[in-house]
């Protein structure tokens, strides 16, 4: 394999350097969020959604990665001949430099994800451009799939998906790379439903036992849009996501799904604001996570309900299940109600081992101790993998999970 390229370290001449190339409009960007960089603080701890994740060890000594993993991306010609456009986002800056110039870096996200938000933004080398004009619905998912090379690197991709109005798309993106690379993967991603818009994104995640994954997500749900994620947490060493879902628009539903499935001592840290921003709006979040070992799982989740938001409707649900003695759950769900005119509003959160009465019944019918609880957590999971309605993309998920609570067929035996 080829020496990577690398920029050393990660400042404006870093930035500076990756913009040599290319358009005047982007160089200006990119110094205009590294210029956020240096006006936003490093978080120092004392934030509550930085609480429970220390960044004293982020392996922040690897240079850039320039030369970055490009997936692979097919698009049925038919679609493209209709403006659909699925690339990497280099390649769309000068194919489609108009419409990415409209739409790349145009927003903020949460305050305490910005840090980490204006350093893709202003040094990103990689990533995937979806764009989905008005009216063009697609049946078939896209799968954007990466793989990491292996070195001590700062990986900062980001993700740019645009559904116009009417328009549906289903996305998967993957990420992996191999084990012990001290690696700071900094992905985020800004995806935005437009007017009737109807999307479906997926992230599934199964990074190496030593990378540091950092990441944001910013959602934006327009009028009548129906946007569903999934966030499925496999590998990593240390993830720590930050999601700003906010219902614009009115009638606009929602729905945040999360699988976590960690061993070891493997941490996954999760803050989200569910901000209900137009009247009629709807949006649940169902995050479950199997730990094992002496893993870890964080989730900070807020609520919000703006006044001018009438007649909404939310709800957020995190349940853990603790698969050792060793293993740590902590879930902080929050609810900020500004107006007396919703339609539900609540929370649930669970951390505990298996139910005795679950595993003595399953052995009592001849299956192993190991079967038995194999069993039982893919059940567990079974609320949000009854909720992926795209095949392709739930064989991909259990596959991946398969890894840490094995397959159905191991958990049958």
């Amino acid at each position: 394999m080829a020496p990577l390229a690398l920029m050393q370290p990660l400042d404006s001449n870093a930035v500076e350097g990756v913009s040599r190339d290319e358009p005047a409009w982007l160089a200006e960007l990119r110094t205009e969020w590294w210029s956020r960089v240096e006006a936003d603080p490093w978080p120092t701890g004392a934030e509550e959604e930085w609480r429970r994740t220390s960044l004293d060890n982020l392996p922040r000594d690897g240079g850039l990665l320039l030369d970055a993993p490009v997936a692979t991306y097919e698009l049925d010609p038919r679609l493209a001949e209709r403006g659909v456009i699925f690339s990497d986002l280099a390649s769309a800056i000068w194919e489609h430099g108009d419409l990415v110039r409209a739409h790349l870096g145009r927003h903020e996200t949460l305050s305490a994800q910005m840090p980490f938000w204006a350093r893709s933004l202003a040094a990103w080398t990689g990533g995937t451009f979806l764009y989905v004009p008005k009216g063009v619905t697609m049946d078939v998912p896209l799968t954007a799939r990466t793989t990491l090379p292996s070195g001590a690197y700062t990986y900062l991709p980001h993700t740019l998906v645009v559904v116009e109005e009417g328009a549906s798309a289903t996305l998967l993106e993957e990420v992996s790379s191999p084990d012990g690379q001290p690696v700071w993967f900094g992905g985020t991603a800004d995806v935005r439903a437009g007017y009737g818009a109807r999307l479906r994104y997926a992230n599934l995640q199964r990074l190496g036992d030593e990378v540091w994954r950092i990441g944001a997500q910013r959602v934006e749900v327009g009028q009548d849009a129906n946007v569903t994620t999934l966030n499925a947490e496999i590998g990593s060493a240390i993830s720590k996501v930050g999601m700003d879902v906010r219902m614009t628009g009115k009638g606009g539903s929602s729905r945040l799904l999360g699988l976590l499935a960690a061993g070891d001592a493997q941490s996954i840290d999760f803050n989200s604001v569910q901000d209900l921003i137009g009247s009629h709006t709807t949006s649940d979040l169902l995050y479950l996570s199997a730990l094992y070992g002496a893993s870890h799982a964080s989730f900070y989740g807020v609520t919000r309900v703006r006044p001018e938001a009438k007649q909404t409707s939310s709800y957020q649900e995190c349940r853990n299940l603790l698969l050792s003695p060793n293993a740590g759950a902590e879930p902080i769900p929050v609810l900020e109600i500004e107006t007396n005119d919703i339609l539900r509003c609540g929370h649930g959160a669970t951390a505990g081992a298996i139910d005795p009465v679950q595993r003595f019944y399953a052995q009592s019918r001849g299956m192993s101790a190991e079967s038995a609880e194999r069993m039982i957590v893919r059940g567990f999971f079974e609320r949000v993998v009854a909720q992926i309605d795209s095949e392709p993309i739930k064989a991909r998920v259990l596959d991946a999970l398969a890894a840490r609570i094995g397959s159905a067929d191991e958990a049958a035996a």
